[in-house]
């Protein structure tokens, strides 16, 4: 392979990677393990982060794997439909991070590999089945950084006196289950052309884009309710910093969520996307105050500041031209649903 034909292939990889969303999940499996009550020793919690972010990995690839032929009809430029990337080689990289996740899994005993086969079957029945079906799908989805959550809680373990620490763990689990179900939603606001003329039969395509804004709406309210009783529930140490990066979670809400209802008869697709840039940042802040919550507002600071930046960084150069075809940066769209869909042909 030519060096020319080698960095097209790196690239294809990274694009498949979706950089702005990597660091998200590993840190919702830190922020488990710093929920729990059990040795918070330095492998332990490089493990709770590494084995959700192998997962993450492989169903990126399995996902769009699986998604081949409709991206082949709405987003040609995508790897594997554009051939930049084979469908076969994404197949193969899907199993290896699986491999990765599954070897980290044992490793951590019983309870991390319960929770792994959990989300290898959620990340696989949602790109082969779910998808297509409603808000079945969206709460597949969403489940996956529920299950990132516990597998890092399992990781660390927990006590033999759990009542303090399993309240917190449960209402976090609902606050990331409910915010990733509601940006999966904001998602597939943003496709509604392509999967209506691919057969899918998501929410929006179903109900309509109205119905599926008051969906999300619903969602970022159940969202704010648990985070917050997750707060309350730990006690008083850190508390503080937690309520104060919970404004920083709602203001970030308002922003991404606002546009959605005043176009919600009839929603852009630049609008949708730009909506779930912000969500995107916004569940980056939430994972990292639960890490302050437990391990200090110093440990959090250190940790969300850069992964904010990168995600931001990565959205600005990536997100456009992996979801429309354009190379405007995805934050800066301003152009209503048909002048998209025009840049992408």
């Amino acid at each position: 392979m030519s060096t020319a034909g080698a960095v097209r292939a790196l690239r294809a990889h990274v694009e498949t990677w979706r950089p702005y969303t990597l660091w998200y999940v590993g840190l919702v499996g830190l922020a488990g393990a710093a929920l729990a009550d059990g040795p918070h020793h330095p492998w332990l919690l490089a493990s709770a982060w590494a084995a959700p972010t192998a997962g993450w990995l492989g169903g990126h690839y399995l996902g769009d794997y699986f998604d081949r032929e409709l991206d082949a009809g709405s987003k040609p430029h995508r790897p594997i439909p554009s051939g930049r990337l084979g469908a076969r080689t994404a197949l193969w990289c899907g199993g290896i991070c699986f491999a990765v996740l599954a070897l980290l899994a044992v490793l951590g005993g019983w309870g991390t590999t319960s929770a792994a086969v959990l989300a290898a079957f959620g990340i696989v029945a949602y790109s082969r089945w779910c998808k297509a079906r409603g808000i079945a799908g969206n709460l597949v989805r969403g489940a996956l950084g529920a299950i990132a959550l516990l597998y890092g809680a399992l990781t660390v373990g927990l006590s033999a006196d759990p009542g303090s620490t399993v309240p917190v763990l449960l209402a976090a689990m609902v606050a990331f289950w409910s915010h990733d179900t509601m940006s999966n939603l904001v998602g597939a606001l943003r496709d509604i052309d392509g999967d209506r003329a691919g057969g899918y039969r998501t929410l929006p395509v179903r109900r309509g884009a109205p119905f599926a804004v008051r969906t999300v709406l619903a969602l970022c309210a159940v969202t704010v309710v648990a985070a917050l009783t997750a707060g309350l529930l730990a006690g008083p140490d850190g508390r503080v910093g937690y309520l104060a990066t919970l404004l920083v979670v709602l203001a970030l809400g308002v922003v991404a969520l606002t546009p959605l209802v005043a176009h919600r008869a009839d929603m852009p697709v630049v609008v949708a996307l730009r909506a779930h840039s912000v969500l995107v940042v916004e569940r980056v802040v939430l994972a990292s105050a639960l890490v302050g919550l437990r391990l200090g507002i110093g440990m959090q600071l250190l940790l969300v500041l850069p992964m904010v930046g990168l995600t931001w960084w990565a959205q600005h150069l990536m997100r456009a031209r992996h979801e429309l075809g354009t190379g405007r940066p995805a934050l800066a769209l301003a152009t209503p649903r048909r002048a998209a869909l025009e840049d992408v042909s």
